[in-house]
């Protein structure tokens, strides 16, 4: 048994050398959010008489829709009412795509072959990349702690806060791995662990609006931080759910990549034609054939999602009431459904432009995998990254507007409100330039920094969501937070530029533009 493990610890130090800035940024977000919220926090409500006046009454339906009832009236209290869900997310996303990139990705590479081909183990890259997780995800709860600490926040609440989102962290990583072992390629085991990342998000929510307790929520991750009950009788006993679950899915990774051979996955590949199809003989139809995968992924499950969210909207009705602080958005965006559906599909865009950044993401893996080749032909550059910009950019604003169709359509069915379809899915495509600002980026990025670009368009995506958050509990000025391409499009501004889809879609062009002209003159990744 022990030569299956064998160099595990090599491969761990190896890791960490590897992702330097990756890793940091993960150890610090947590902190430094938890820090930025309880600072913000203390500034607005000096007194607890003023947090009951003031920060209560802020909590409307729609917020708590999100972030779940607030279980304790303290500064504590708000603050991890306020923090747990971004931190599960974050320390989702960074635990998805560590595992990813340690297992299924190193594999696609060749370095697993590589790795396995002298003194590495069998299972020591994976055993690698769940240790290295666990302990990132353990050491940024730390630094979380000692924050709060540090802060005058209450030790025992403080505990159950940072090990409420490292137990959801780590299982949310661990999925992942299983995933890996499944899916040949990394998109599509990507792709299916940020798709039950989704799922989970979506039933997180359900279960909030509806407002009644529910048995299957002790196995969903998300709920761990609310359930664990921090600052308010805390229940440490909730633990042995993750702790149990996170064991079963060690031992299934491993069982699985045992059971498999090195480059395969469990669901068999469909094989090849002998010959190829008479239609691909040109850089679209090979584009269309590497993005198809990820984009009919997302399509379909943002049709069948968007369609059971706009059916569920009438929840809404017996589950809220309507809140003084927001009832001029709650008017101007049609009374309280309208508004839970505005702010829903402002989510949901938020999250499609994850995909936005994998679709331009197989451009660089593709330049890297066939590039020489391709370019040694009578082929020119630009041709190469406009084919594949076709479906980033077109890909993006099908998927939008599909979801922005099936939530009106859930709407009128749930609801019986006719005028819903076509008004949900006007909002839908008005958030299609924001997100091809996000592909100009990744474009631009391509053109000048391929092996930079995943990273700091993920990065940059982390940025304009922060100052979403910080915006909305006005910490940074207007003026800062007009250079995410999010504020021009968000539901909570009582006014929008009229010209705002003309802006952005200028931007978009002039960046994926830049990006064509830097990848003129570099050269070709290798």
């Amino acid at each position: 048994m022990k030569r299956y493990f064998h160099a595990t610890l090599s491969l761990m130090g190896l890791y960490l050398r590897q992702n330097r800035i990756f890793t940091l940024f993960w150890l610090l977000a947590p902190g430094v959010w938890v820090a930025i919220n309880t600072v913000s926090s203390l500034v607005l409500f000096p007194t607890q008489e003023s947090l009951v006046e003031m920060g209560v009454s802020l909590i409307d339906p729609l917020t708590e829709a999100m972030h779940g009832p607030l279980l304790e009236v303290s500064i504590a209290g708000f603050v991890t009412w306020r923090t747990k869900v971004f931190l599960v997310l974050l320390g989702g996303i960074f635990s998805i795509i560590h595992m990813i990139r340690h297992t299924r990705l190193a594999e696609e590479q060749g370095k697993g072959e590589l790795l396995g081909a002298n003194v590495a183990g069998s299972l020591a890259p994976l055993a690698a990349g769940v240790a290295n997780m666990a302990l990132i995800n353990a050491a940024a709860a730390i630094l979380a702690l000692l924050a709060m600490a540090a802060l005058g926040l209450g030790l025992m609440g403080s505990l159950a806060h940072c090990l409420g989102f490292l137990a959801a962290s780590c299982v949310l990583g661990l999925l992942a791995a299983v995933a890996a072992q499944l899916f040949v390629s990394a998109t599509a085991a990507r792709g299916a662990s940020f798709g039950m990342l989704g799922v989970l998000f979506g039933l997180h929510i359900l279960w909030n609006v509806s407002g009644g307790e529910n048995r299957l929520a002790y196995f969903n991750p998300l709920e761990w931080p609310l359930l664990i009950r921090p600052f308010a009788g805390e229940r440490f006993s909730l633990l042995l759910i993750p702790l149990t679950l996170g064991a079963v899915l060690t031992a299934l990774s491993l069982w699985l990549m045992a059971r498999r051979d090195l480059g395969a996955g469990l669901v068999p590949q469909r094989a090849g034609p002998a010959f190829a199809k008479p239609g691909l003989r040109n850089l679209q139809a090979l584009a269309w054939r590497t993005q198809k995968g990820p984009f009919l992924s997302w399509f379909c499950f943002y049709a069948i999602f968007s369609f059971a969210l706009g059916y569920a909207s009438y929840l809404m009705v017996s589950a809220v009431s309507s809140a003084e602080a927001l009832a001029g958005l709650i008017e101007r965006l049609g009374g309280i459904e309208g508004a839970f559906l505005s702010l829903m599909l402002y989510v949901l865009g938020l999250l499609i432009s994850v995909y936005v950044i994998m679709s331009a993401g197989i451009l660089g893996r593709e330049e890297a995998a066939k590039g020489e080749t391709l370019l040694s032909m009578p082929v020119r550059r630009e041709s190469l990254l406009l084919s594949h910009t076709v479906y980033i950019f077109g890909g993006t604003a099908a998927v939008l507007l599909m979801s922005g169709f099936c939530v009106g359509l859930g709407a009128v069915v749930g609801t019986g409100d006719g005028s819903a379809l076509s008004r949900l899915f006007f909002e839908m495509a008005k958030m299609i330039p924001a997100l091809w600002v996000i592909g100009g980026i990744a474009l631009l990025l391509f053109g000048g920094l391929p092996r930079w670009m995943t990273g700091i368009s993920y990065g940059l995506l982390i940025l304009f969501v922060l100052m979403e958050i910080l915006w909305e509990q006005q910490q940074i000025p207007e003026v800062l937070y007009a250079l995410s391409p999010f504020s021009w499009i968000t539901p909570l501004k009582a006014v929008q530029p009229a010209a705002a889809p003309l802006v952005l879609s200028i931007a978009a062009l002039l960046l994926a533009g830049g990006g064509v002209i830097l990848f003129r003159q570099r050269d070709a990744a290798i």
